[in-house]
């Protein structure tokens, strides 16, 4: 082979640096097509995910009363109303009657019975009318009763005994304003016990109203009997009218 024929072929034949550029490009390019989208990912992860100083922070809430933190002790709206106690219950159940009859709700008067009389005494009906504005509750048993004078206002001789039995006991007997309770009153005369009787003059009858410890004074002028052995009156049981 000649010189010329050699010049040719070296002409020809590519180096081996001439063949490594293009590989080396190629290289280069994917390295950089990779760094590239790793930064890419790193800057999207960094901004997706929230920082440390965000993800520690909570909310703030509202106590858990139920009570906001501007008007403390009011409900909230999806709050209930307390159940009432066992002391508010029984304070609502509590029976509310008519007060109890009192003196001073109450007018007595003495009333004759015709016919009423019988050798040596006298049967009378005892009165009591409630006279306020409002119904009260008489109890149903003895009323207490006896004589006094208006010079001491103290009672003269024995108080009533009672007669008969108490047909209600523990019961009561509501009065309407103007409605009666009565009782059999007798009188026995001063007069059949002479000189043992100690006269004395009354112008007043006493009258306790069952559980009372107030009376009320009934104008009735008779002649009584000082002596406390004496007994010169008896009273029923007061009954409705």
């Amino acid at each position: 082979m000649n010189t010329r024929s050699r010049k040719l072929l070296s002409a020809r034949k590519p180096s081996s640096s001439t063949k490594l550029w293009p590989l080396a490009a190629a290289v280069l390019g994917a390295a950089l097509v990779v760094s590239g989208c790793a930064s890419d990912g790193g800057e999207t992860a960094s901004s997706a995910s929230p920082s440390p100083s965000t993800a520690s922070e909570s909310p703030e809430v509202s106590p858990s009363t139920g009570t906001s933190t501007g008007e403390v002790g009011s409900a909230s709206p999806g709050s209930s109303a307390p159940a009432p106690t066992a002391g508010n219950s029984a304070e609502a159940a509590s029976p509310t009657g008519p007060k109890t009859c009192a003196a001073a709700d109450l007018a007595g008067e003495v009333e004759d019975n015709i016919g009423g009389g019988a050798a040596g005494s006298v049967y009378r009906t005892l009165v009591l009318t409630n006279v306020s504005s409002a119904p009260c509750a008489s109890a149903a048993g003895f009323p207490g009763v006896s004589y006094v004078d208006d010079t001491s206002n103290e009672q003269i001789g024995a108080a009533a005994v009672r007669s008969g039995e108490n047909g209600n006991p523990g019961g009561v007997f509501v009065l309407e304003p103007g409605q009666s309770v009565v009782a059999d009153l007798k009188e026995t005369r001063a007069e059949n016990y002479g000189e043992d009787c100690e006269p004395h003059q009354a112008t007043k009858l006493l009258v306790y109203p069952p559980e009372d410890l107030q009376a009320l004074e009934i104008p009735h002028e008779i002649l009584a009997c000082e002596n406390p052995n004496v007994e010169l009156l008896s009273i029923g049981a007061l009954q409705k009218r």
